[in-house]
């Protein structure tokens, strides 16, 4: 087995050099234990799956307060809000908005552990095929 100097910050250009000298055998036991790591179903960090439990967790409003909202939306576009509803309304809004901060602030902080942007992020989650999810 060669003997291989590493810095102390690994990047994919170290990696690729010190995989190139390997020896032909020594090369498929790398691959075969890569592909069987690549294979484990659990290869999120328990940082990412917080992150992910947290844009998963702020989708929208339970069903019943989101068909309320909606409701009180239209007679706001209709002009027959009384003020106790306007109330309700601007207090949803209130919510929707701390869930849509509490996504896109988790959206960011995943985006930067996985070194990508955040509409790949969305992507990668699911959250492009839904467009009312921002």
């Amino acid at each position: 087995m060669p003997t291989i100097n590493v810095p102390a910050q690994l990047d994919v250009e170290h990696l690729m050099t010190a995989v190139k000298r390997l020896s032909p055998a020594e090369l498929r036991e790398f691959m075969q234990q890569l592909t069987a790591w690549q294979q484990q179903p659990d290869q999120q960090s328990d940082e990412e799956a917080a992150i992910v439990a947290c844009i998963e967790k702020n989708p929208h409003l339970p069903a019943a307060e989101q068909r309320k909202f909606k409701r009180l939306r239209r007679k706001r576009q209709a002009e027959t809000l009384t003020q106790a509803e306007e109330t309700t309304l601007q207090a949803l809004w209130q919510r929707v908005e701390q869930m849509n901060v509490a996504r896109l602030e988790a959206l960011i902080k995943l985006a930067q552990l996985r070194g990508t942007d955040v509409r790949t992020c969305m992507r990668d989650l699911g959250l492009d095929e839904h467009p009312d999810v921002f």
